[in-house]
């Protein structure tokens, strides 16, 4: 008897779906619709009258649930299409159970013991058609995903792999980008031995369009507007992640030019300083660069002064601290409370740099000369 009634209960509301789909409109007008999606008022009225009809088809056994996954998996990749975002999509599915349900419960009128009854059935059909418009909805914007990928990295190989590329060329692969042909970029080239790392870092950021990221030359050199950081606002584990990446980061530099010039600059940088202990400055790295020029001149002692300073790291740690806590600091009083000690310690163990290397780093030029070797040491 009960199911009897459940299906005139039913039949009632399908004769009323119009009435329905009007409910679901002005509920759903106040929740803003689908913002800037393509998304018509009267493709969004066609739709809701499909579902609303479907879904109680079902409800009676007049369609196959196969006919109802096959429509939800056409919603999901139709809105993925249109621009609408998930969590939308899923809220206005929500809200055509709402409707029905209250349609429902007032034909039931004082059998509401039948509706209770078939709550599970219609819970369990609208959990259905979420699940299939959900798993729908993401494999096709995995897709569309996979797509752009595919055609930034057409436009990121010949950005970095070009031999020459002229200004209408960069200007070509800017508008491809959909970038500003001013913006300003903070570029991460990471050593060969952690390109792997970092590519695996920044996969969401380079998934959702937050960062560029290609191979280049056995690194993968990364990029994003200046200022806004792909994982700024993810874990601080994440960010420290970054922070201990093998590499080296060009901040601000302009336009595509900037990042293909950075990209370029970059193995020679990795020539002079070898895998890096964490991500370096340029201008901090370029130190090692100047160093070993300097190195190719006899002259210059870079040589051996490197292989000086390299000793005193190895075999005399206190006279090295004190070498890199006075450069970096520039103060006797400075370096004394940062190394825990008297000054005099400090000027003593100077001294004795000055023995060892005849270099007194309180003189600009010879401080010059002690960083350059400092970074060559480094590798």
């Amino acid at each position: 008897m009960h199911e009897q009634r459940w299906h005139d209960i039913v039949a009632e509301v399908q004769g009323t779906i119009p009435r329905l789909v009007e409910d679901f409109l002005t509920a759903f007008s106040r929740s803003g619709r689908y913002g800037d999606s393509l998304v018509s008022e009267d493709e969004l009225r066609l739709t809701a009258f499909e579902v609303l009809a479907r879904i109680s088809d079902v409800l009676v056994g007049a369609m196959d649930e196969e006919e109802l996954r096959a429509h939800a998996q056409s919603l999901g990749r139709r809105r993925a299409h249109q621009g609408v975002e998930l969590a939308t999509l899923i809220d206005a599915i929500q809200l055509d159970f709402t409707v029905l349900w209250e349609h429902l419960r007032r034909a039931a009128g004082a059998d509401q013991e039948v509706l209770i009854d078939h709550v599970t059935q219609l819970h369990s059909v609208v959990t259905m058609y979420n699940l299939v418009v959900r798993d729908a909805y993401r494999l096709e914007e995995a897709h569309g995903q996979h797509d752009v990928h595919r055609a930034h990295a057409r436009h990121l190989e010949r950005l970095f792999a070009a031999e020459s590329l002229g200004t209408l060329g960069i200007a070509e692969i800017t508008r491809a980008l959909n970038l500003d042909a001013d913006c300003h970029f903070d570029v991460v080239a990471a050593h060969p031995t952690a390109a792997v790392e970092l590519r695996a870092l920044l996969d969401e950021p380079i998934s959702s369009g937050k960062a560029f990221g290609h191979g280049v030359r056995g690194m993968f050199v990364a990029f994003w507007p200046s200022e806004q950081c792909p994982i700024s606002h993810s874990t601080g584990r994440r960010t420290k992640e970054l922070a201990d990446i093998s590499g080296v980061l060009f901040r601000n530099v302009t336009g595509l030019a900037g990042a293909r010039a950075a990209a370029h600059q970059a193995p020679r940088i990795f020539d002079a300083t070898g895998p890096l202990s964490q991500l370096t400055e340029a201008p901090d790295a370029l130190w090692a660069v100047a160093g070993d020029a300097l190195a190719d001149f006899t002259a210059s002692g870079m040589t051996e002064l490197t292989q000086t300073i390299a000793e005193l790291r190895l075999h005399h740690a206190p006279l090295y601290l004190t070498i890199t806590t006075y450069l970096n600091c520039g103060s006797i009083k400075d370096s004394a409370e940062a190394l825990h000690c008297h000054r005099n310690t400090v000027l003593n163990r100077l001294r004795h740099v000055n023995e060892l290397t005849g270099l007194d780093i309180t003189r600009p030029k010879d401080a010059a000369r002690a960083l350059l070797a400092l970074h060559r040491t480094a590798r």
